[in-house]
Order: C-alpha cells, then structure tokens, then sequence
C-alpha cells in the first residue's frame, strides 16, 4: 500500500469518525432538549398552568417529528416510528422512540391532572403502546423497561386497553 493509499484510508476512516460524533451529538442534543420539555411540562403542570403544560408538549412533539401537529395526527402510530428511527443506529432510533413514550407519558399526566381522563388514558396507551414495540424488539427486554410499561398499565383500566395494546402485550409474554 502507497503513501497515497494510506492518507486516503486515513481521510475516509477520519470522515467516518467525523460523521459517528456528528450523530452522537445529535442525539445528545436530541436527549437534552427533551429532557428540558419534559421539566417545562411538569413545571407547568405543578403551578396548575396545565394549557401552557400541553402547549409545551405539543410543542416538543412538532420539534421531535418536524411535523405541526395537524400533520402527526394523519400518520399511524408505524408511520410516527418510521420517522423517529429515520436515518438513526438502532439504539439512537430506540432512545428517540422512548422519549416520544416519555412524552406521551407526561401529556397524559397533564390531562390527568385537568380530569380530562378518557384523554390521559389515550396518552398512556399510546406511550405503552409505543414502549411494547420497542420491548417486541428486542431479544430481552430490560427490566427499566418493563417496570415503566407496569405503571403504565396500573394506570389504565385493564377493560379499558385497546386491541393493539392486547396485542403488544401478548406479543411480549
């Protein structure tokens, strides 16, 4: 191998390093802003400004998907995942699907806290329902895992679960 061949090898492995850290940042970034979301959501929800809670969530959800919410709301919830692992490693593309559970989770915790249950209970079917398709995916799912998608269901009639979340949960077992 010549000089010309290893300087070459050399700038491609630098460029793929290059790209690799660019993506972690990312994702760091990504990790970060909705973690500041999620605090601006539950301070909200604490002082009892429950609209400005929603409002910051929705908020996050059109920043997650770089979709208003009127376009979210055309997709499936396989169409929404499609996008959050686009162009993503699997376990970038795993933390992302998770925050959207975390998301949903504290959306849900908001409404909740207004008596607005039929929604709240939504929002924790759809988070379960989206922490399930993380946990079907994988060969062992994590016991964090499986004790977030527990307080879920603690919170969600048992005869009040729709088909996909059955289904999920069946498919887990």
């Amino acid at each position: 191998m010549g000089a010309d061949s290893v300087v070459l090898a050399s700038r491609r492995e630098f460029a793929k390093l290059l790209h690799m850290a660019v993506r972690d940042d990312y994702l760091l970034r990504f990790i970060a802003a909705l973690q500041q979301a999620l605090a601006e959501i539950l301070k909200f929800r604490e002082a009892g400004r429950y609209e400005a809670a929603l409002h910051a969530a929705f908020a996050a959800q059109e920043k997650n998907f770089s979709r208003t919410t009127a376009e979210l709301a055309k997709l499936s919830l396989d169409e929404l995942l499609y996008l959050l692992r686009l162009d993503e490693s699997k376990a970038a593309g795993r933390e992302k699907v998770l925050s959207y559970a975390s998301l949903l989770e504290e959306t849900g915790r908001t409404y909740e806290a207004m008596g607005r249950a039929p929604l709240a209970n939504s929002c924790y079917q759809l988070a379960l329902q989206v922490m399930l398709s993380v946990a079907t995916e994988e060969d062992e799912c994590p016991e964090t895992l499986r004790e977030k998608m527990r307080a879920l269901l603690a919170r969600i009639p048992p005869e009040e679960l729709h088909e996909p979340v059955k289904e999920r949960l069946r498919a887990l077992t």
